[in-house]
């Protein structure tokens, strides 16, 4: 079986304590360091080959996003704070997820497994339920969290996105191609290049036409097919 070496950084010891307890959970987990600084983080990165990082960002002297910025070859990076505005910053420097303190262990193995794969972990003799998915976007001067499970569609306009979800429309500067790439792909899927539906919000197909809610959104040509043997893969 194949370890992912892991580096843990964080200036509280709990929190390094906690994480290294996560990590020995995960058998494809291999904790190869741990730093109480991003100072003394820079050179085992430099010396070890690391394939996943813990990262705090708030820490004295260094924060962990000024450390990401040196790096030349980061490895896969999960950025962990309490403080949710850093969360657009964070996936600007494109990072594998960003966990917010207090960290619970369904959240902290959902990230490792965007790395290693996806399984349902256990603990003893019970399942573990994983938590709903979330992301934040930035939009009028706040950070906004958006639950997978609120969202019916998402709308491309140009540099912008709308976010259509069950009690909100969201305006965010975002590419389309970007929440594709961070959406489940058993969940959602691209049926124009204006359109990302979330499958469960589709009431019902007639022609080219998906009906979500109170709107027709249009399958392209291009995209048919591919929407098609999705369909299919779920038809009884």
């Amino acid at each position: 079986m194949f370890q992912y070496r892991t580096l843990i950084v964080d200036d509280e010891k709990p929190a390094v304590e906690l994480l290294l307890a996560y990590a020995a959970k995960i058998p494809e987990l291999e904790v190869v360091g741990t730093a109480h600084s991003a100072i003394s983080a820079k050179p085992i990165l430099q010396e070890k080959p690391i394939d996943l990082l813990f990262l705090d960002i708030q820490m004295p002297d260094l924060t962990g996003l000024q450390l990401l910025r040196m790096l030349k070859n980061p490895p896969a990076v999960v950025l962990t704070t309490a403080y949710s505005e850093f969360a657009l910053e964070g996936y600007e420097l494109d990072v594998l997820d960003y966990l917010l303190k207090p960290i619970e262990f369904e959240r902290f193995y959902r990230a490792v497994s965007k790395l290693v794969g996806s399984r349902q972990p256990t603990v003893g003799s019970q399942a573990v339920p994983l938590q709903d998915e979330y992301f934040f976007v930035k939009t009028d001067h706040q950070i906004l969290k958006v639950n997978f499970a609120d969202i019916l569609f998402i709308e491309s306009l140009r540099e912008y996105v709308r976010i259509h979800t069950t009690t909100q429309r969201i305006v965010a500067r975002l590419a389309l191609q970007r929440l594709e790439e961070l959406l489940p792909a058993a969940k959602f899927i691209r049926i124009h290049r204006t359109y990302i539906v979330n499958i469960d919000a589709v009431q019902k197909i007639e022609g080219n036409l998906l009906y979500v809610g109170k709107e027709q959104l249009p399958v392209s040509k291009g995209k048919r097919e591919e929407f098609m043997q999705f369909v299919e893969g779920k038809l009884l």
